[in-house]
């Protein structure tokens, strides 16, 4: 079987009172083999769980360019059991996606609270079902997805990292100050914005080429959350009851996923864009928001040639590779 290394349900109200909190090391990543970026996982007992799921149009979308000349198709992973193939240059959030005909509303919805007392209560004392609670991120508004988060120069040793005697990855996705966002939405109105940039992945491809051992990671620095201006009383008042819980954990949220790819979380085709060809891969996710305590650090601007690169494009663009060359 092809070897997959790409990292990165619900309408049930579970309780929001679970006092045990998320650890950095619950699902058995080795933290400590990373060297490329010190950023971990924060332990919180307020943690907000996602799940996109592509079947409902979610996930996050990958973006290659589909020739391996071309300046955003991404580099060649040299880490022990990787798949062969070029890595995925761009990422967004599904909604954000280039091709208009298979872009969705959102990329995950909200599965389960665990504490966050006040922006629970909210949606019980209002009748908010967990469902209609969403998780994107991506390029602004008005900006192409050229502009979203991306590897930079492609550089080893900045942007990437791998060995053959390992068969650990690391990457630094990043985009310029203030082209890209993640969001927290009601419905499909946006509610609690925040800068999201650089997002720091990495992925044990383990002991086989077999993707089945394969364990991805992706996360960002502690982050400020901001409420978003013109809303309306309802969305108003979740948005104050969330940022209300975020302070009193501490004032600052971090998003984590950590994740072992599913083969039906896996959506890919090809497409055109400006005269182009470009792999366009969605992948289903979990991920969380954690109200944390932390420092919030200056994000550095993308310098790739007018390109940015998506979080873990690479990765699944290898796998379309992969299955197209033994068809």
């Amino acid at each position: 079987m092809s070897k997959l290394h790409t990292f990165l349900r619900a309408n049930i109200i579970i309780a929001a009172t679970v006092l045990m909190p998320i650890t950095a090391q619950a699902a058995s990543f080795d933290y400590d083999q990373l060297t490329l970026f010190s950023t971990r996982p924060i332990d919180s007992n307020y943690v907000l769980s996602f799940f996109g799921d592509v079947s409902n149009n979610e996930g996050y979308t990958l973006i290659n360019n589909a020739s391996s000349t071309a300046p955003d198709s991404g580099h060649v992973s040299t880490a022990k059991n990787a798949l062969p193939g070029n890595s995925a240059y761009y990422t967004t959030g599904r909604d954000a996606s280039p091709d208009s005909a298979t872009a969705g509303g959102r990329s995950a919805t909200l599965e389960s609270v665990m504490g966050f007392p006040n922006f629970f209560k909210y949606l019980e004392d209002n009748n908010i079902s967990l469902s209609t609670i969403g998780y994107s991120y991506g390029q602004k508004a008005g900006l192409d997805y050229r502009k979203t988060l991306n590897l930079g120069k492609d550089e080893l040793g900045k942007d990437w990292w791998a060995t053959p005697d390992s068969p650990i990855e690391q990457r630094i996705y990043r985009a310029n100050p203030g082209d890209t966002k993640s969001f927290i939405t009601f419905g499909t109105t946006p509610i609690i914005t925040y800068n999201n940039s650089p997002i720091y992945f990495a992925v044990d491809n383990g002991d086989t080429p077999d993707f089945t051992d394969n364990f991805n990671v992706f996360l960002g620095d502690p982050k400020k959350p901001n409420k978003v201006t013109g809303l309306s009383p309802l969305e108003s008042g979740l948005a104050d009851a969330f940022l209300k819980d975020v302070a009193a954990a501490g004032g600052l949220i971090q998003e984590v996923s950590e994740d072992i790819l599913k083969p039906d979380q896996v959506q890919t085709s090809l497409v055109q864009i400006d005269g182009e060809t470009y792999d366009i891969t969605y992948i289903g996710f979990p991920i969380t928001i954690r109200a944390v305590q932390g420092s919030v650090s200056v994000p550095e601007p993308s310098t790739t040639l007018g390109f940015m690169l998506l979080v873990g494009g690479g990765v699944v663009t290898q796998i379309k590779r992969h299955k197209r060359s033994v068809q």
